[in-house]
């Protein structure tokens, strides 16, 4: 397709502001790369950037785009770890950085947000009025809210106790790819009952509308109570897991583990002592402290029966927020210092244990490969486990890190399927096509497109996050 970018910079500069419109490949390059390892190829390169204020703006691009056949691509930060958001066509991002605004009505028992604020400013905002954001992202400093309900993901929570941030979405403002402006649900903060566009909407990963405004339920922040156990090997804390489901030990909002290479790295990171084997970090949460700390006994006389080296209840805050960093900076290490390929495996709770092994023994026994190391770490309570393929050298070709990056997503979502699982917290579109297939089969797919093309006949929004990679 032959654009012309002086043509297009202006018209859109009409709908959004000339400042807030862009050709320039500079921008146009810094808008392609996302956290996927490998490099840019020509059909990712955006042909423009536009960065509406609100819906109408937004309307207004769609609309355009629609009467040209240009793909839009809508960019929240760019923080996806399965491709959603690097451009598979060359396109007109929306940029929704602009889209902040926040209103918090407590006397209503909601706030409403626009889809471009970041998670760490909106929870801080939420302070003041003791409430918490139900989605606990890594990336919270630059995450968005609205890619958050994109991928409708809790992120480190476990949804056993906690549910996924759509639970307590009460309704949406969307544009439908076509410019079509859609308001849904409820200013009650009792959720509809039967066939209710919110709740379709949510978690659509782009494919149906763009989310420009969000209304959510303010829930009330939590009384919380930390421990920490180590264990001789990683398999035991899988052990602990497994035992917590089979025996109906109250749910942590988050059970976090650093195998025994991660513990290493991230507990010399923050200047602690050599843990000495694998790490969990437990946080109970309860609405009284009372409360929360019964639950904290409860759950550490559990873990005393799991044969750990030590666990006990963290009471000094500082002591636990070195500790609850170790884990950031374990990933810190293996993204900064090499060439690092992840997976996201969430199988059935009694099947856990097999999964690791199986994963660990596919990252280290790669075909595109040889010689790399496993870590492993993030959620195991969810249960997630994401196995990491480390090469110790950013000096690899393109080649080599696209295919190693395919071949570990390939065979552990494969896991997925034998193990009865679906990833939970990264999304299942672009790089999870084939997995979806595979899964659920042609017709469930197919039904899929069929939605599609229903909400958008000239397949112009977020081209490429269904078919997979163009």
């Amino acid at each position: 397709m032959e654009i012309d970018l002086k043509k297009l910079v202006k018209d859109l500069g009409r709908i959004v502001g000339k400042d807030n419109a862009f050709t320039d490949r500079p921008t146009a390059f810094a808008y392609a790369k996302d956290t996927m390892p490998w490099d840019l190829e020509s059909h990712h390169i955006p042909y423009a950037v536009a960065r509406p204020s609100n819906s109408e703006e937004v309307s207004g691009i769609l609309m355009y785009a629609n009467s040209r056949e240009i793909p839009v691509h809508t960019h929240g930060s760019g923080t996806s770890l399965v491709g959603l958001a690097r451009p598979k066509t060359n396109s007109i991002v929306l940029d929704m950085g602009r889209m902040q605004q926040l209103c918090i009505m407590p006397e209503r028992g909601y706030f409403e947000v626009g889809a471009g604020m970041h998670i760490s400013k909106l929870r801080k905002a939420l302070n003041p009025y003791n409430a918490m954001l139900p989605t606990f992202p890594g990336s919270e400093l630059v995450a968005t809210i609205g890619g958050a309900i994109s991928v409708n993901t809790s992120a480190h929570a476990v949804d056993a106790s906690l549910c996924k941030p759509g639970d307590y979405v009460l309704g949406l403002e969307v544009v439908l790819p076509t410019g079509e402006i859609l308001c849904t649900g409820t200013e009650s903060t009792r959720k509809p009952a039967g066939i209710e566009a919110t709740k379709f909407l949510v978690g659509s990963e782009g494919l149906f509308c763009v989310i420009t405004r969000i209304r959510m339920r303010l829930i009330p922040k939590p009384y919380m109570e930390n421990i920490v156990a180590y264990y001789n090997s990683t398999e035991q804390i899988i052990d602990a897991v497994m035992g917590m489901y089979r025996q109906g030990i109250p749910t942590p909002l988050f059970f976090e583990y650093l195998d025994e290479k991660a513990s290493q790295v991230g507990y010399e990171a923050v200047g602690l002592p050599q843990p000495g084997g694998a790490v969990a970090m437990i946080s109970m949460h309860s609405a009284t402290s009372v409360g929360c700390q019964e639950k904290a006994r409860i759950f550490s006389d559990f873990l005393q029966k799991t044969n750990p080296i030590e666990a006990r209840i963290v009471s000094d805050n500082r002591e636990w927020e070195k500790i609850w960093s170790s884990r950031a900076e374990a990933g810190n290490y293996v993204y900064r210092l090499g060439s690092t390929f992840g997976s996201e495996i969430t199988p059935r709770v009694d099947k856990l244990k097999d999964a690791f092994r199986e994963a660990k023994k596919i990252i280290l026994n790669l075909k595109s490969y040889q010689g790399n190391e496993f870590y492993s770490f993030g959620h195991i309570g969810a249960p997630t486990i994401h196995a990491y393929a480390f090469i110790p050298s950013k000096d690899i070709t393109n080649e080599v890190k696209k295919s190693v990056t395919m071949e570990v997503r390939q065979r552990t979502e494969e896991l997925n399927v034998k193990y009865g699982g679906c990833g939970g917290e990264w999304g299942l579109t672009a790089q999870r096509a084939d997995f979806l297939k595979k899964k659920y089969g042609a017709a469930y797919i197919d039904a899929y497109f069929r939605l599609k093309k229903s909400f958008d006949p000239k397949n112009i929004l977020n081209r490429g996050n269904l078919e997979g990679w163009l």
